[in-house]
């Protein structure tokens, strides 16, 4: 950031290491929550000088874990969760994240995994997905605040949808990919950022006319707006980096490479020329890092100072007072007599940190099996070990046993899938449940 700029990014007292957050949503400068990797919804009424946890996700009948994925509040007591889990897409609370409900009976249509959330106002909320493009693009809507829910194909304009923001009920944006192959991955798939003026009846490809300037294996992932005519949006890349820039509302986009960076996802600007991007970094997802532009994306510089993995930027004020982002942990931009948060290292708890991380880094095994240490508390009545790989997709329940002894134990995964299949190199989540409770740690296998 500027040399002369009166604020810095500290890590706020989310716990890190231990999880990834993947969303983070903040109804005004002190209060807020966020998902995590974990499965867990957290609170902070303070600006994140504390956070409380407020919800656990619990194992689905069979056993089947919850990823939580994004989250958004309509007010201060009305809000949702997306999930990438099939058997329970949706949560919602109606007092201000103290408590959660599951969301039952979403149509048929409905997108397998709900990857993007917005609450436009108290009644219109929208939602997006998947991210994954042989599961389809779908989209959800509630004009009634999330009391009923209609849904719609979207395969017509996209393979792939991730993010979602509407600046009025009407007029609003979903970003992801397109791909014209009857089996669309994420290898083959070209980014679309798909603009509605009538409520989502109608869509247009406002990124159509630069959609052959990308490569394939390129889709959008997140969107920011300033206001009614800035805005910007991150493409994801495995090996590249770029973001698109409109200055007229979304009509018309402008490409710019990202350098010395890779496999970005969250976009946060201040304004049109200063802003950061970050994610996982490189296509073993593994450096997590971060870029600052002053020169509205012409020009990049490593910004790894300011936080890492960086999934989503959430900003305050014009010009800007208060900054979050979701990554590592949760992140708070704010001017530096404020900016004094010390972030926390997770309470001790059942599930050790691997053997071959560092206090600042992920784990990286080069070989072999990844050995987990659990110490199972006394009287406990079921554990479950699952696996994902970053895309939220789950390729392993490791795992499922009623009764266990107490005391320490270790769990070792071969590195296979639920078909028995190597897994490919790259960043993994696994989570340990404990009856109620659960914790989870990243790993990058190499």
């Amino acid at each position: 950031m500027p040399a002369d700029a009166p604020f810095r990014w500290s890590p706020t007292s989310a716990p890190t290491v231990s999880e990834r957050y993947d969303d983070v949503w903040f109804r005004d400068l002190s209060l807020g929550w966020a998902v995590n990797s974990a499965g867990q919804i957290l609170k902070t009424t303070d600006g994140g000088g504390t956070w409380g946890l407020k919800f656990q996700t619990p194992l689905l009948p069979g056993g089947r874990p919850i990823y939580l994925r994004c989250i958004t509040f309509a007010n201060a007591l009305s809000g949702w969760a997306g999930t990438l889990t099939l058997g329970q897409r949706l949560y919602r609370t109606s007092d201000g994240g103290e408590s959660w409900r599951a969301v039952n009976g979403l149509p048929a249509a409905a997108p397998v995994k709900v990857c993007g959330l917005f609450a436009v106002n108290e009644d219109v909320v929208y939602g997006s997905g998947t991210n994954d493009p042989s599961d389809g693009a779908a989209m959800i809507k509630s004009v009634d605040g999330g009391e009923s829910w209609t849904a719609w194909d979207m395969s017509p304009h996209a393979s792939s949808l991730i993010d979602v923001y509407f600046l009025t009920p009407d007029r609003g944006w979903v970003v992801g990919g397109f791909s014209d192959n009857p089996r669309p991955t994420y290898d083959n798939v070209r980014p679309v950022i798909l603009a509605t003026e009538d409520g989502g009846k109608t869509w247009e490809d406002r990124l159509k006319p630069l959609r052959a300037d990308f490569p394939e294996g390129t889709w959008g992932w997140k969107i920011q707006f300033l206001d009614d005519r800035l805005g910007f949006v991150s493409l994801e890349n495995m090996t590249r980096a770029f973001i698109v820039k409109t200055a007229d509302g979304g009509r018309t986009w402008t490409k710019f490479a990202v350098t010395e960076n890779a496999n970005i996802e969250g976009i946060g600007f201040l304004n049109a020329m200063e802003g950061w991007v970050g994610g996982w970094g490189d296509e073993d997802f593994a450096s997590g890092t971060s870029s600052f532009t002053t020169d509205g994306g012409q020009s990049w510089k490593n910004a790894d100072t300011i936080g890492k993995f960086i999934n989503r930027f959430r900003f305050f004020g014009r010009p800007v007072t208060t900054g979050y982002a979701a990554g590592k942990t949760i992140y708070k931009y704010a001017p530096q007599a404020q900016a004094t948060l010390t972030a926390v290292a997770p309470s001790v708890g059942f599930l050790a940190a691997p053997a071959a991380s560092r206090p600042d880094d992920v784990a990286t095994y080069q070989e072999g099996e990844v050995p987990i240490v659990v110490t199972v508390p006394p009287g406990s009545h079921r554990i479950a070990l699952h696996i994902w790989n970053r895309f939220g997709t789950e390729v392993r329940a490791l795992l499922d046993e009623m009764h266990p002894s107490a005391g320490p134990r270790t769990i070792r995964w071969d590195r296979r899938d639920e078909q028995g299949e190597l897994v490919r190199h790259g960043i993994y989540i696994y989570r340990v449940t404990i009856d109620d409770r659960a914790e989870s740690r990243v790993v990058a296998l190499r």
